[in-house]
């Protein structure tokens, strides 16, 4: 996935988790619906459902990665 498509994905997943668990819900719901693979989302889910907040913490995966920092060139 490009770095752009990436970063653009992670600003809008920690939008949509500030806004809590029923957008959350919707958006899965929506997209459910969008491509009719029902199922496929729910097994998704319930493959994070053994996950739990702690084991996320340790791995550092509650949180996102920082933007890359790019070099600028020097104007004279």
């Amino acid at each position: 996935m490009a770095p752009l498509n990436r970063s653009r994905f992670y600003r809008g997943a920690a939008h949509l988790h500030a806004l809590g668990p029923r957008a959350v819900a919707e958006l899965l719901m929506e997209l459910a619906q969008s491509t009719g693979d029902t199922a496929r989302i729910l097994d998704h889910l319930a493959r994070y459902r053994r996950l739990t907040p702690a084991m996320v913490r340790a791995a550092g995966g509650d949180r996102c990665p920082p933007r890359p920092m790019h070099l600028a060139e020097r104007v004279a």
